[in-house]
């Protein structure tokens, strides 16, 4: 990638704004072991949908577990306002020419899906309103951790962050570079579907494959909260606590047991839509402005 947009919003006519992430789906050959590890770690109580999957609900925060590839995230779902907003968005899309499938997710109620260039479906819908959050006796049901984005890496960077934002409306936050901002190449973009920082981002890597999804707290207190939940649960943290440059998010990471990434946040930057995307240098201060960083390229 050797040129980005870095002022003015080109998309804004697109009606996703705002959109926020609903649900993913995580695929494993043991899924057994993802439904213990997030009921325990993350507070989701399991609820089969059907043969091979079941859905991991808890306070603001859902997901579901499907049998599949282990450590494949093959779906990530937003939800709009209301069926008028969705209504918009699917006409837009169609005018683009892009091709719609039919929702894909058991938990929307109403949608369309699109596949995205490296192959993920993307889905735009309503929850049904029958879906209640269940309440949990779970100890990390009491903690604050609303799903809030979900980060992919990609050996095609520049064709899939143009899907996301000149097909589909997302809007740029930040670019990551590497040499000089603007003249190199980007080896990160953070994109927004509403005024929080990023609900989804991408990162330049040597394969297609997942990279992490958070759950957003308030407050440091609550990460502080959340690290005395893993270390009671013997989870260790992978990486952190620290503080994005990006985003300016206070975080740490887990890993569940197929080694996906899992990312409690707080404090996430909220930037206007029309906003123009800022520049980064690709090195770890970028990443961890408080230390060592997860370098994906």
């Amino acid at each position: 990638m050797t040129a980005a947009s870095t002022a003015g919003i080109p998309t804004q006519a697109s009606p996703l704004w705002p959109a926020r992430l609903d649900h993913i789906v995580r695929e494993s050959d043991r899924p057994a072991a993802l439904i213990d590890f997030y009921r325990d770690a993350i507070g989701m109580t399991p609820l089969p949908l059907g043969p091979g999957q079941w859905l991991m609900q808890g306070p603001d925060r859902r997901l579901v577990v499907a049998v599949g590839t282990r450590g494949a995230q093959p779906l990530s779902a937003f939800c709009l306002n209301d069926a008028g907003q969705l209504a918009a968005l699917k006409a837009w899309l169609l005018a683009k020419g892009l091709a719609l499938l039919p929702v894909t997710t058991p938990l929307f109620a109403e949608g369309f899906a699109l596949r995205d260039p490296d192959g993920r479906l993307v889905a735009f819908g309503l929850p049904d309103p029958a879906d209640k959050t269940t309440a949990a006796d779970l100890a990390a049901a009491r903690l604050s951790g609303r799903l809030q984005h979900v980060v992919v890496a990609t050996n095609m960077l520049p064709r899939l962050v143009a899907f996301y934002e000149d097909a589909l409306g997302f809007v740029v936050s930040d670019h990551v570079w590497e040499g000089e901002p603007g003249v190199g190449d980007v080896t990160a973009t953070f994109l927004r579907s509403d005024p929080e920082h990023h609900s989804f981002a991408a990162f330049r890597a040597p394969e297609i494959r997942p990279d992490h999804h958070c759950f957003e707290t308030t407050c440091w207190n609550d990460i502080r909260d959340w690290a005395d939940h893993m270390g009671g649960q013997g989870i260790k943290l992978w990486w952190g606590p620290g503080r994005h440059g990006p985003g300016n998010n206070l975080f740490f990471m887990v890993e569940d047991p197929d080694g996906h990434k899992v990312e409690l946040s707080a404090e996430i930057e909220v930037l206007p839509r029309d906003m123009p995307a800022r520049a980064w240098r690709h090195e770890e201060r970028t990443l961890n402005l408080w230390g060592q960083a997860w370098m994906r390229s």
